[in-house]
């Protein structure tokens, strides 16, 4: 035999034996700002934030990517508060020039005296989710701190660790909502001196919402009465309008006698007071309960098209089809025909320059 082959023969179980013993590759984390939703003080939420990292922290399994190189990255792209990046797209971005693997998203909210956490697990290379936790808790602000150990113990034991879940006070149980209401009815009110189409009542918060987006056919009589500005894109009568700025969507709501709804209040019609996930209920989202990218439709449906979906008060179309203006300054809420499955839960929120108009924009109106 060869003496380089008998070399090589030597140092090969040497090779073998070195790769078995050699510790796995940690995986790079970056923490994206969570977002404080509808009535939570985003200092609650960045305290999350820096509570989660330091959880995370303390994992052999990751490598956390500092809070503060985060931050600079977002400085320089312009994206000096979180808001400002609101999907996945994006956020996969940041994840790149921070050179993380995994990127943590989520959102904190809060129903009566009840919180709720959502966080995915977003993998950089391919932008797919790829762990989910919701957690939940009748807390008081000194006792949210298990919120974020127990959605920290999660994300660790999705890296092969085996942490003990913290228990939550849960207060009052709800019924799990697993069903999508598809043939429930609900009953139609159109307010006095109203116009426009149908209204739900939302009689647990006790307010009005449009039960559908507002339509061309809707908006262009606002239009033909000299009171609205044309739309900057016209599709068909029962389509939702798009391409309207908040200010524009604010004169139609005053012109039909209403109002655009406050953020909780859009959070509350599409939520109800179960805690669901989705406006239908906690069933993974499919093209039966939304119009959404998945569906690969890629345009915006009739309004209603999609009754399953409806909201525990009837609302439709809280899900996919449009985003939609909410009263707060560049605030929109809900999610698109473009949006991912990810992006359809009722906590999500998004912003824009209040002036600004997409051809995926649209609104619905509130009332008293």
């Amino acid at each position: 035999m060869k003496p380089i082959l008998r070399r090589f023969l030597f140092l090969l179980p040497a090779a073998m034996l070195l790769a078995q013993s050699s510790p796995p590759a940690k995986t790079s984390v970056a923490i994206y700002p969570i977002k404080a939703v509808g009535a939570v003080d985003k200092s609650i939420a960045a305290t999350f934030t820096s509570l989660l990292s330091h959880e995370l922290s303390q994992s052999p399994q990751l490598i956390l990517i500092k809070e503060s190189l985060l931050q600079e990255v977002m400085k320089r792209q312009a994206m000096n508060i979180s808001d400002l990046c609101d999907d996945t797209v994006c956020q996969v971005e940041i994840g790149k020039l921070v050179q993380a693997q995994k990127m943590v998203v989520g959102d904190l909210s809060k129903l009566g005296a009840r919180y709720y956490l959502t966080l995915d697990l977003i993998d950089i290379q391919s932008g797919a989710v790829q762990f989910s936790t919701r957690e939940e808790c009748a807390c008081t602000e000194d006792q949210l701190v298990l919120l974020v150990a127990a959605a920290g113990a999660k994300i660790r034991n999705h890296f092969g660790e085996a942490l003990a879940i913290p228990s939550l006070p849960v207060g009052q149980a709800f019924l799990p909502v697993t069903q999508a209401p598809a043939q429930k009815t609900f009953q139609e009110y159109h307010p006095s001196g109203t116009k426009g189409g149908p209204m739900v009542f939302v009689s647990d918060f006790k307010f009005y919402i449009d039960k559908y987006e507002v339509t061309n056919q809707d908006y262009q009589e606002c239009v033909s009465a000299g009171v609205c500005k044309e739309a900057k894109l016209r599709g068909a009568p029962k389509q939702p309008v798009v391409a309207v700025n908040q200010e524009e969507a604010r004169t139609y709501c005053q012109w039909a006698g209403k109002r655009l709804p406050k953020e909780q209040e859009w959070q509350e019609a599409a939520q109800g007071t179960d805690g669901r996930i989705y406006p239908w209920g906690n069933q993974a989202p499919d093209c039966n309960l939304a119009n959404y990218a998945d569906c690969k439709i890629g345009e915006t449906l009739p309004v209603g098209s999609r009754p399953a979906g409806a909201s525990p008060y009837g609302a439709q179309d809280m899900a996919g089809n449009v985003l939609e203006w909410v009263e707060e300054k560049g605030v929109l809420r809900g999610s698109s025909c473009g949006s991912f499955a990810a992006a359809l839960r009722v906590s999500l929120r998004s912003t824009n320059i209040a002036w600004g108009r997409g051809g995926l924009i649209g609104f619905r109106c509130g009332g008293d």
